[in-house]
C-alpha cells in the first residue's frame, strides 16, 4: 500500500524547484530576454551585464559590458562580423575580444576566437539576440567568455548610452 505524501515533502520539493530554476540564467529562447542584456558564464563564473550591438554598413558590432558597481572595473565581451541575418559566424583574427579594464583605460584587451550565432534579427525593431562563444589564448590561463545575449541596435557608437550614471 502506497502512503499519501507528507505535508513536509510537497514544501521541500517545490523549494528544490524554486531553487533549481534560479540557477538558470532566464528563459531558453534569447528573444524572450529583457533586450539589453547578456547573461553567461566567465570562466566559469556566472556573467551578467548588458549588451548592445551597432550595425555600419554591413559590420555588426556585439558588445556585452559588465561594470563593476564599487569600483572602476569593467570586463567587455567583443566580437564584429561582416553580417548578413541570422546564423552561425567564426570570429577569427582581431574581430573579438575579452577584456579587463581598470582605472577607465589601464587593463588586459587580448584577442579572442570562437563564434557568434544570431538567433533572430529584427530591423525594423532594432534588436538582435543569440549567444557567444571567446577564449583569449594569449593570456595564461586562457580565458574564456559565453553567454547569451538581446541588444538593442544602433548605427553607430555614439548612440549607445553610456553605461555609467553621468555627474550633474
Amino acid at each position: 500500500m502506497r502512503s499519501a505524501p507528507s505535508l513536509l515533502t510537497i514544501p521541500l520539493a517545490a523549494l528544490a524547484a524554486a531553487i533549481l530554476s534560479a540557477c538558470s540564467f532566464g528563459p531558453s529562447d534569447p528573444s524572450e530576454r529583457r533586450v539589453g542584456s547578456f547573461e553567461g558564464r566567465w570562466d566559469g563564473l556566472p556573467w551578467r551585464g548588458r549588451s548592445y550591438a551597432v550595425l555600419q554598413r554591413d559590420t555588426l558590432f556585439v558588445v556585452g559590458h559588465r561594470p563593476d558597481p564599487k569600483a572602476y572595473y569593467d570586463e567587455y565581451v567583443r566580437a564584429r562580423v561582416p553580417f548578413s541575418g541570422t546564423g552561425t559566424y567564426r570570429i577569427e583574427g582581431r574581430a573579438g575580444q575579452l577584456a579587463k579594464i581598470v582605472g577607465g583605460d589601464a587593463g588586459y584587451f587580448p584577442d579572442a576566437t570562437g563564434t557568434l550565432t544570431i538567433r533572430s534579427y529584427d530591423a525594423q525593431a532594432r534588436t538582435v539576440a543569440g549567444e557567444i562563444s571567446l577564449s583569449a589564448e594569449s593570456v595564461t590561463p586562457a580565458w574564456h567568455a559565453e553567454g547569451e545575449f538581446h541588444a538593442r541596435v544602433y548605427s553607430s557608437f555614439a548612440e549607445v548610452p553610456s553605461a555609467r550614471p553621468r555627474s550633474p
